[in-house]
């Protein structure tokens, strides 16, 4: 038997070259002729009337409809005839003859899921509400009007896709438990620095502060939680990046706390992005501070638990116009907001008109702490998702190097062999040893609101 050695244990000089040769082959495949039909007609729409966009939307939902019901085994058994759909006056309307899908229900039968008719050239994993990840499949097409859609969002702030760039990465692609002389990879093909964000410590503040001056980016994206840190970093250097002109915060949910902290340290507009690797639909927010939702990618519903409706609080019930190879019609997210209003003759500065949210509420992870003065955010997706026979966790921070794991493992599965998976991944992760104590569970106990916590830190924040 050959084992292969990880990634990260590869001379950089390797792991460089891979990441040059991934990165171009993702920019042809992001950067295509659909991805200029988006741009361009991101660009016309934009000022259409509220009639116009309705019926856009309705026929285009329509159109999913028949795509998902042709090539997918859900969808073929679940959702009316088009004939019959066709009938209803109102997207409203229409929308209410279907179904509400579950997440569980996706996880627990992905092939359904995936239609039979488009080419499958990426899957990616989501982190999910139990800590579980699902695999989710995409086309080359989806993931065109997806990058369309990012264009669209930088160049709100004066921004280019081509324009140096820094992306705070939750891969591990250097070895954590030893100091990197380079804790960093870089995307030559879209000018972007791939940043571990497991080497965020005071050891490496001196390198990380002199590459970054030297690349001068124009935009930050990623883990606000490891923004945070790094702009820690370069305040601890005493460098300043002049040259930046906006930040682009990811995947966490963005509270106003940690947009204050990281508004004080840098000065520059910060654009939260609301997604999801399952490709549902898409919510940016402009340099002006307002989240726009963009009826381009879909649509948004909400359920406050009494009633699912356009307007007001709840859960995001998402009907996805971005993605073809896996469909999501009237999926139940997990994620919730505030204030979704349909206000799309209101005006803002940046120039879109569209329904907007008042905040992204999104899901509440606490920040595991390390020993040497790190903060990691999404930590069971990062360490946990590559688990076989790791369907739920719950992490329980009780010092720097104590942890409790609550874990449902999938029938068949050894729990000795996957505790010492975990262990492994975690001190992977930190870099350096912990007490593990691991409880092979039936169901992840919920906290009061009937929500499960992945991550719980008894350790202070900052």
């Amino acid at each position: 038997m050959i084992l292969k050695p990880r990634f990260e244990a590869l001379p950089w000089v390797v792991r460089q070259g891979a990441v040059t040769a991934l990165g171009w082959k993702n920019h042809r495949r992001r950067y295509g002729d659909a991805y200029k039909k988006w741009t361009k007609f991101l660009g016309q729409s934009n000022g259409w009337s509220v009639s116009d966009r309705l019926a856009w939307q309705r026929s285009t939902l329509l159109s999913l409809i028949e795509l998902a019901r042709a090539g997918t085994i859900h969808y073929a058994r679940s959702l009316p005839l088009i004939e019959d759909l066709e009938k209803s006056e109102t997207l409203e309307e229409l929308l209410l003859h279907l179904p509400v899908l579950e997440k569980q229900s996706l996880r627990n039968h992905a092939h359904d899921f995936r239609n039979g008719d488009v080419a499958e050239t990426v899957v990616t994993s989501t982190s999910g509400s139990t800590g579980s990840p699902m695999k989710v499949g995409h086309d080359d097409l989806s993931l065109q009007r997806r990058f369309a859609f990012l264009n669209d969002h930088l160049r709100l702030a004066g921004i280019k896709i081509t324009d140096p760039s820094v992306r705070l990465s939750g891969r591990i692609f250097c070895d954590v438990g030893k100091r990197q002389i380079k804790p960093w990879l870089y995307n030559s093909a879209e000018r972007q620095l791939f940043l571990s964000s497991y080497h965020l410590s005071p050891v490496h503040s001196a390198v990380i502060s002199e590459k970054l001056n030297s690349l001068a980016p124009v935009l930050i994206d990623g883990y606000p939680s490891g923004i945070l840190e790094v702009l820690r970093l370069l305040e601890s250097s005493k460098s300043q990046l002049t040259s930046l002109k906006a930040i682009i915060t990811t995947a966490e949910t963005l509270h106003p706390d940690l947009r204050a902290k990281i508004s004080e340290l840098t000065g520059v507009p910060i654009m939260d992005y609301y997604s999801a690797s399952e490709g549902v639909p898409i919510i940016q927010q402009c340099p002006f501070g307002t989240y726009h939702v963009r009826w381009q990618s879909g649509i948004f519903e909400v359920d406050d638990g009494k009633s699912i409706d356009f307007e007001g609080d709840g859960e995001l019930i998402c009907t996805s116009f971005v993605q073809d190879r896996t469909p999501l019609i009237r999926y139940r997210s997990g994620d919730t907001v505030s204030g979704l209003q349909q206000n799309i003759n209101a005006s803002c500065d940046c120039g879109l008109k569209t329904a907007t949210v008042k905040q992204i509420l999104g899901r509440v992870e606490d920040i595991i702490r390390t020993s040497d003065g790190r903060s990691l955010g999404m930590f069971t997706y990062r360490t946990l998702k590559d688990i076989e026979g790791l369907r739920e966790t719950q992490v329980i921070q009780q010092d720097y190097a104590d942890f409790k794991v609550n874990c449902v493992v999938a029938p068949g599965a050894d729990p000795s062999k996957t505790r010492e998976k975990i262990k492994e991944a975690f001190e992977r992760a930190l870099g350096y040893s912990i007490r593990l104590q691991f409880n092979n569970v039936e169901k992840i106990p919920q906290g009061p609101n009937g929500k499960v916590r992945l991550v719980i830190s008894k350790i202070p924040r900052n």
